[in-house]
């Protein structure tokens, strides 16, 4: 495992970690979203994130989804659950650990799917590189042809995350009734700024094309000078327009 030293988010651009391997003398300094950089390293991120900042979300929303599915009386056997912004597959292994047999990953870097197969290999039944929000790209076809009857998103929208245009063409891939979970910084669920989503889940709320089960606030991680970042998660289920 890397030698890492996690360094204070400057006010400019977020936070960073300097990182040393094994073989190496020399510290490597990174953003904390530089995906491609720190997947490359095998156990990197999950060692940065999940232990060294606890990161809660993968968990939350994995637990939230089977929440959801005891409530809707699903079969969670039966039920094909898309994992957007999959990652290196954490929340598709913690899904498999649990009572879900049949999960698809999706994420927008390719480096996320290599580390995926590099790390988990056989988590996913699938794992699709595509943008949803971006209209040149054809996610969405092939996603349609893999029948998806739930959606799992764990910290994959808000900010310079997927936005709500990426929500609305996952949930036009469910049926009505589908189980829906994801966790979102809840800054981004305050502002119709950039990267905000309040005025869009009002919308899906408002319309009917989501009915809210649950909607509840936690910790997601600390940063990387100790200050709690909260997220909320949404725990809802497709109506009629999905």
């Amino acid at each position: 495992m890397a030698d890492v030293r996690l360094i204070g988010p400057p006010e400019a651009d977020g936070e960073y970690l300097g990182f040393r391997q094994e073989a190496s003398t020399q510290e490597e300094v990174v953003h904390l979203h530089d995906y491609p950089r720190l997947y490359a390293v095998s156990g990197l991120y999950e060692h940065v994130v999940q232990e060294l900042l606890g990161c809660r979300s993968p968990q939350v929303a994995a637990d939230g989804l089977a929440r959801a599915v005891r409530r809707l009386d699903l079969d969670p056997l039966r039920l094909r659950v898309l994992d957007l912004g999959a990652g290196t597959g954490l929340v598709g292994e913690l899904l498999r650990e649990g009572s879900f047999s049949d999960v698809i990953g999706l994420d927008a870097l390719p480096q996320a799917r290599a580390a995926c197969l590099r790390d988990r290999p056989g988590v996913y039944r699938d794992y699709v590189v595509g943008d949803l929000a971006d209209p040149s790209a054809e996610p969405s076809a092939t996603l349609r042809g893999r029948r998806p009857g739930a959606l799992i998103a764990a910290g994959a929208f808000g900010g310079t995350h997927a936005p709500p245009r990426a929500l609305s063409n996952a949930l036009a891939l469910l049926p009505r009734g589908a189980p829906v979970v994801f966790t979102i910084d809840r800054r981004w669920l305050h502002t119709n700024d950039p990267g905000g989503f309040r005025s869009a889940l009002s919308r899906l709320l408002d319309s009917g094309e989501l009915s809210l089960l649950e909607r509840t606030s936690f910790q997601h991680r600390v940063t990387t000078t100790g200050t709690p970042i909260h997220y909320e998660l949404i725990v809802a289920v497709t109506g009629p327009e999905a």
